[in-house]
């Protein structure tokens, strides 16, 4: 629930003042439990809500069995912040790929992150 919880205290914080945060990294959205969609909107709420100043990263794995493409695809349309992002072929929950070796993984993972660091900075 890390990405749950910072997108909740993103929200809160930013109520209180517009400069709180700068962005929020979500490292597997926990869209919904395994095979139970539907609360979806129930557990995206804080992450919608955030305003269009924040600046969002979303990475996900293609094969997160708890953030399904289409309908985290949907969330991220109605959202107001400034989201980009980054599917990890092959990624599940935990952002690991069958085949490929940790290293990697983390690799192009950080990669993601540290340009859009980059680019929040700029």
């Amino acid at each position: 629930m890390g990405c749950r919880a910072a997108a909740a205290l993103a929200r809160q914080l930013s109520d209180e003042s517009e400069d709180a945060m700068q962005g929020v990294i979500c490292l597997s959205f926990p869209l919904h439990p395994p095979g139970q969609t539907h609360v979806h909107q129930q557990r995206s709420e804080d992450l919608r809500s955030l305003p269009e100043h924040m600046s969002v990263l979303c990475v996900s794995g293609t094969e997160d069995n708890m953030c399904d493409r289409v309908l985290f695809e949907g969330m991220v349309k109605e959202m107001k912040a400034q989201v980009e992002v980054f599917w990890l072929k092959g990624g599940s929950h935990g952002l690991t790929v069958k085949g490929r070796q940790e290293e990697s993984v983390l690799a192009e993972v950080n990669l993601q992150v540290i340009t859009w660091m980059n680019k929040q900075a700029a």
